[in-house]
């Protein structure tokens, strides 16, 4: 007599389970057992349909105290439950949006006979925080000022590529920023493939006035095909606006007061990857032609031998005008390189010429001093020979903007603190 249903879960993935029919009631009692060595029918306890009614009272019968516990498991008594298991469902959907609960020892849906329950998936999913115990490689100073947040991989995977995406337009980077007008869900706004039929549809994508409503819409979203996709994107706004992604967005805008620290921590877990090391202040002066000259690949390699630096391959970016002033430098795609590109890092970090070092000089840098400014060039006091202190900090998303597009176009975003962990 029991129905299979089916329940969709966030990931997008459905499940089946079984429960009673919402005419379970009008089905034929079976019959009462014969009067055998076990004693008179009325021993065995109440025969019959089975009704919310029908253990409530009764302390001797066979499920014991359990029986309500045993009534939820088995889907006893729906119809009287049916708004209990509805909130039951909100919260168990409201913590799942949230990417699992934070500590590693969430458990989300535990139980066998629960629909969320997937052992496979919960214990693979990732587990992001703050990189304790290691440094944060061009800086910063954030370690440990993250929550340890437990995330289901294809959520992550959706959430670095609204995190590139983002940060590759400079336009809609500052428009999201600000907090402008007209901004749309870059979800519904994309195309996506039919699994049916190979073609492409587009999905319009409605304006939203602000940063709260995109991301109250990206939070609730109900559409089961883009859901992972929808809450992607959430985290990916919180985090570039520095907003609270464990906490449910509401009218309140609670969740968008989060420390400045943790936010931080958050920005600059997410690198380039291949890893690099983006160098400022690497141009020379201009030259015959009126171009701007600077330190060319080589140059840059053997500078970097030099300070005992041997892993990376220079890279110098030149526009129309000349040498931009920024050379970057690449390191293998993997963990051995990315504690080199960060060791190199915290080499200028050390010296105070790291990313707010940086920052500090341009601020108060015009054209006109560059050549006479002591933050930008050395001057040796005895040969009188000119040279160019260099800056340099490790590649974030954040600086997507600041890298020519060829290799802006390679590279992907992943988590510095994943790829610090051990491989399995």
């Amino acid at each position: 007599m029991l129905d299979r249903r089916t329940i969709v879960l966030a990931d997008g993935s459905v499940r089946s389970y079984f429960a009673l029919p919402p005419d379970y009631q009008d089905f034929t009692p079976p019959p009462r057992p014969p009067i055998g060595r076990f004693g008179p029918p009325h021993e065995l306890g109440r025969v019959g349909p089975m009704s919310p009614d029908g253990f409530r009272g009764r302390e001797d019968h066979p499920f014991g105290s359990n029986s309500m516990s045993m009534k939820r498991k088995f889907g006893f008594g729906e119809e009287r439950d049916r708004d209990r298991d509805g909130d039951e469902f909100a919260r168990q959907k409201q913590q799942l949006l949230q990417y699992g609960n934070a500590g590693a020892g969430a458990n989300l849906g535990s139980g066998t006979s629960s629909p969320f329950r997937r052992d496979d998936e919960f214990r693979n999913s990732k587990i992001m925080r703050a990189g304790a115990g290691f440094d944060s490689g061009g800086g910063s100073n954030n370690v440990g000022s993250r929550q340890e947040v437990q995330i289901d991989p294809p959520i992550m995977k959706a959430y670095l590529h609204f995190i590139k995406l983002i940060y590759e337009n400079p336009n809609q980077k500052k428009n999201y920023l600000e907090n402008g007008k007209h901004l749309q869900c870059l979800v519904c706004g994309s195309y996506a493939l039919s699994d049916s039929l190979g073609i492409e549809n587009y999905r319009s994508s409605k304006e939203f006035p602000d940063m709260h409503a995109l991301v109250m819409h990206t939070y609730n979203s109900d559409n089961a095909d883009l859901r992972v996709d929808h809450l992607g994107l959430h985290k990916a706004l919180c985090a570039i606006m520095g907003w609270s992604f464990m906490r449910p967005p509401d009218s309140s805008r609670a969740y968008q007061h989060m420390p400045a620290e943790e936010a931080a921590a958050y920005q600059d877990d997410l690198i380039m990857w291949p890893p690099m090391v983006i160098i400022n202040n690497t141009n020379t002066g201009k030259g015959k032609d009126g171009r701007m000259e600077g330190l060319g690949n080589k140059a840059m390699d053997s500078k970097l031998r030099d300070l005992g630096f041997s892993g990376g391959k220079s890279k110098s970016l030149y526009s129309r005008d000349g040498h931009l002033g920024i050379t970057l430098i690449k390191f293998a795609s993997d963990q051995s390189g990315l504690k080199e590109a960060m060791r190199l890092a915290d080499h200028f970090e050390k010296d105070h010429h790291g990313r707010r070092d940086w920052a500090r000089v341009q601020s108060i840098t015009t054209d006109k001093n560059e050549e006479s400014n002591p933050n930008l060039v050395m001057v040796d006091q005895r040969t009188g020979e000119r040279r160019r202190i260099l800056y340099g900090y490790l590649a974030l998303a954040s600086d997507l903007d600041k890298v020519d597009f060829e290799t802006r176009k390679k590279v992907v975003i992943e988590s510095k603190f994943e790829k610090l962990q051990p491989s399995m």
